[in-house]
């Protein structure tokens, strides 16, 4: 199996020979620790290397995903035009009003019917050409864990796994918030099931005041098939992307 070669700084420093193209990737982690801004870097890259993404939006309304897509620079309207970036659409099933399609959305998911959110992505992957290239993404799997058993949410991560990154060789990552103890026991029960899991956090209060910059912290708990880079690595945003921070702790 091929592996994905990151162009962004940050995941070239942490995959320096990439990662495999049939990983389904967890990224998990607390409130505002970055993990949405890593998604739409990882977006970014795929895009930028000339293949096809699906982003499945559940935490937000399309519209304002493709406005943080544009705030990072990416180029959503020749992606939309061209149907290189794909759009479903896991929110508005909320709407008492349906408004109709949206730009860039080709299909629609309730978070509570795994069976929907499984058919549709196949159906997607299938009839768009996804084939040891492209990347799905899922922000974020809260959604359906609060809606779900723990056996029924254990199954549908199984299933898109299997189905997507394992049968198509198409890269699949899924943001999963982690604020509280019992959001994390749901990535407890799930981690023996990915590939590859990746925690964010917020920087301490006492690091935080001896960094000129605003950084965050990601750290790799594990990557089948890829070798990475250990503890914790922090890193920043500017506007070329997201980028490794190293520095020296005062007194050290």
């Amino acid at each position: 199996m091929s592996a994905f070669a990151f162009s962004q700084d940050l995941f070239r420093y942490v995959f320096p020979s990439g990662v495999p193209r049939n990983s389904f990737i967890l990224l998990s982690g607390e409130g505002g620790s970055g993990k949405s801004v890593l998604l739409a870097h990882l977006i970014k890259d795929v895009l930028g290397a000339g293949e096809p993404a699906i982003y499945v939006t559940m935490d937000d309304d399309p519209a304002t995903v493709l406005a943080q897509l544009k705030s990072f620079k990416v180029d959503v309207d020749h992606y939309c035009k061209e149907g290189q970036l794909l759009l479903v659409d896991g929110f508005s099933y909320l709407l008492k009003v349906k408004k109709g399609l949206g730009k860039c959305v080709v299909d629609e998911v309730s978070p509570e019917n795994p069976d929907g959110i499984v058919s549709t992505l196949i159906k997607l992957t299938e009839s768009r050409g996804f084939f040891n290239k492209g990347a799905v993404v899922i922000d974020s799997l809260n959604e359906s864990m609060i809606t779900l058993d723990p056996s029924r949410f254990a199954m549908l991560v199984k299933s898109i796994r299997a189905n997507i990154a394992k049968s198509r060789g198409v890269l699949t990552v899924a943001t999963l918030h982690t604020s509280t103890t019992s959001l994390r026991d749901y990535m407890l029960l799930i981690e023996h099931i990915v590939d590859g899991l990746i925690e964010t956090s917020n920087i301490p209060p006492e690091v935080s005041q001896q960094i000129p910059i605003f950084v965050r912290a990601l750290v790799v708990r594990r990557m089948k098939g890829a070798s990475y880079r250990q503890g914790t690595v922090l890193f920043g945003i500017d506007e070329e992307g997201v980028k490794p921070v190293v520095f020296k702790i005062k007194g050290h």
